[in-house]
């Protein structure tokens, strides 16, 4: 048995199935495709292994803090690292990431046509933001965004990746910068301050990020198609001068958040869709019982609708209520059966609803709630002993 403090040697080594040896890379080293024959699992292998012997040494430390950064972050639009081997004798090593199968960012933006896209360039802008806004909470500046680095897996789901010249920094400073030439990039359409002055901050990965979106969003190939939100805040994002710019991502996630109460343009159209569908929900639903209890969960909301969908494939009307009401109240309550819910209403409702942004989806169900709030609660029937 070991004591604490003593080394504990693990002497079997893993192996592993080169599945493609040139998944990519740079002046830096490459990337491989691997895969461990035990768990059938795919990994992404990225080897430290410079253009040039003579900075070799001199980026290792940069190397060894992309290790210390991905260990340090878990979300789930940031990628994953399983494992690392150092080789701190002759300057090289491996890091063990998820592999990610998808296409990057230019790609995505430049080819959307809002038709089978996994997901909108509005969701698309709000996962990246919440994956900065994390990246930001824990005192990291990635300071190497560009197309390569962000990817977006078949699934919808954004993956910032390459932490290779990020940084562990200290909240609030502004220190000059021993990378100037690599992280500041005089080939972006347009150059922050911070540029001209030789430093990087958490703001100046917002500018490059906004820049990066920007300059994806005007070189796509069916411009007149794009359906995107944001473009005054990521407008704000990108201004030259940081003091101009938000002074956080947390404010541009609260500034998302707000987004849609403010600037939501709600037609006629979507009035009656809404309408149709939660009016049928307020005539069936005759009371709470004890207090009222709501699904405050869009995603969750979606799942259970889909399914009473699904139940009712055959049907011209929903053929319980309670399965439709049971999608957005969570607590105690009678209801009428003898109200009728067509099952076109309903799906029509579903689609509109998934095809809205995250935010509008949240205000959707909030004023779902608020209409249901107003039906009366019955008391519950006191226990009797025996």
């Amino acid at each position: 048995m070991k004591s604490n403090g003593e080394i504990v040697p693990f002497l079997r080594e893993k192996d592993y199935v080169m599945i493609n040896n040139d998944l990519g890379g740079g002046s830096f080293g490459k990337t491989v495709l691997l895969k461990d024959p035990f768990i059938d699992e795919l990994f992404v292998a990225k080897k430290y292994e410079p253009d040039y012997e003579e900075i070799k040494e001199k980026f290792y430390k940069n190397f060894l803090d992309e290790i210390k950064i991905l260990y340090k972050l878990n979300h789930r639009n940031i990628v994953r690292i399983y494992n690392y081997y150092a080789y701190e004798d002759i300057f090289t090593g491996y890091i063990l990431m998820e592999y990610i199968n998808g296409m990057d960012i230019e790609k995505y933006i430049t080819e959307y046509t809002g038709i089978g896209d996994t997901i909108t360039l509005d969701d698309l802008f709000i996962q990246l933001i919440e994956g900065f806004c994390y990246i930001e909470k824990h005192a990291i500046i990635h300071r190497d965004i560009r197309e390569g680095n962000i990817l977006i897996d078949m699934s919808g789901t954004v993956k910032i990746i390459d932490f290779g010249i990020g940084k562990i920094y200290e909240k609030a400073t502004n220190e000059n910068d021993s990378l100037v030439s690599e992280i500041n990039r005089a080939g972006s359409d347009t150059l922050p301050q911070e540029y001209y002055e030789g430093i990087y901050t958490s703001q100046t990965d917002m500018f490059y990020l906004a820049e990066l979106f920007n300059r994806l969003l005007k070189a796509a190939n069916v411009p007149e198609i794009q359906d995107f939100s944001y473009h005054n805040i990521i407008n704000l994002m990108m201004e030259k001068k940081p003091e101009n710019r938000y002074a956080t991502f947390a404010d541009i996630k609260e500034a998302l958040g707000k987004y849609d109460f403010i600037n939501m343009v709600i037609s006629q159209k979507d009035k009656n869709i809404y309408r149709n569908f939660t009016d049928l929900i307020y005539k069936s639903l005759s009371s709470f019982i004890g207090e009222r209890k709501f699904n405050y969960d869009s995603g969750m909301f979606i799942f259970n609708l889909e399914k009473v969908l699904r139940n009712n494939i055959f049907e011209d009307v929903i053929q319980r209520n309670s399965d439709v009401i049971r999608c957005i109240v969570t607590g105690a309550y009678r209801y009428k059966d003898s109200v009728d819910i067509p099952c076109p209403v309903v799906k029509h409702f579903l689609d509109w609803f998934k095809a809205s942004t995250p935010q509008s989806q949240n205000l959707i169900l909030a004023n779902i709630i608020t209409k249901l709030s107003s039906i009366n609660i019955e008391e519950e029937e006191p226990e009797l002993p025996f």
